[in-house]
């Protein structure tokens, strides 16, 4: 059994590297995979962020296969769609998943985790700063006091 992160792109290339960053230190989550769904992401921006992973996943020993997903930045429908066939597939496989929610538009999240939801999700991280300012840095740049990790789905339910 595997572990596969479910994430996205969104306003800051800085949210989605540093949640996947928070949630290997704080909740031992290491991904073999990950979807990087690339909503309005330019190109060269999804290729960056993907690079980006696979450094800091095989920094620590995972096989770190990143995986680009195009959806469309405000077809909650659509994108529902694809989360939930994404996640079916891996539950198929037997693999632990999970969604990372914190560098997501609105929309991208919300399918994400209403289409997701049909599924299996073990996992919904979600990376808190309490002030956006120099938040655009790598995770141990920015003082762990003014940043909190949640696994949100183990927070609620």
């Amino acid at each position: 059994m595997g572990k596969v992160l479910i994430t996205m792109t969104g306003r800051s290339v800085w949210g989605l590297f540093n949640s996947a960053w928070a949630s290997i230190r704080q909740f031992d989550f290491l991904p073999d995979k990950v979807y990087v769904l690339t909503a309005g992401c330019g190109t060269d921006r999804g290729r960056m962020v993907r690079e980006m992973l696979i450094v800091l996943l095989r920094e620590h020993g995972s096989p770190a296969e990143v995986e680009l997903l195009e959806v469309p930045e405000d077809d909650i429908k659509e994108i529902g769609r694809l989360a939930r066939e994404t996640v079916e597939r891996e539950n198929a496989l037997g693999n632990e998943v999970a969604i990372d929610v914190t560098p997501g538009t609105k929309a991208t999240v919300l399918g994400t985790v209403i289409g997701a939801g049909k599924g299996r999700v073990d996992h919904i991280f979600y990376l808190h700063i309490d002030s956006l300012r120099n938040a655009s840095r790598p995770y141990l740049e920015i003082p762990l006091g003014l940043q909190r990790s949640h696994d949100v789905r183990r927070e609620v339910l």
